[in-house]
């Protein structure tokens, strides 16, 4: 049977189709991705309102995601 058969080609019987699960890499890569769109949104409200932390440590925090994020890009992009 071919990958892309969704019956049996003796008995017609129908096929589970089996999804491949999303990368790991992947998913992380997303997180991080998320994660740094929101602290660098943090970011920009530590400025102008006292709501969040000091901007001092939102910009740190932005700053070690946006490395983080490179680096799964490239660890995701290296696999391909």
């Amino acid at each position: 049977m071919a990958k892309t058969d969704v019956s049996c080609i003796n008995c017609g019987e129908l096929v589970n189709v089996v999804v491949p699960k999303t990368n790991l890499k992947k998913r992380f890569g997303k997180v991080v991705t998320v994660l740094f769109i929101l602290s660098a949104a943090l970011t920009v409200v530590a400025l102008f309102t006292s709501y969040v932390g000091s901007f001092m440590t939102c910009l740190g925090a932005t700053i070690v995601l946006l490395m983080v994020k490179k680096s799964a890009d490239e660890m995701s992009s290296s696999e391909q």
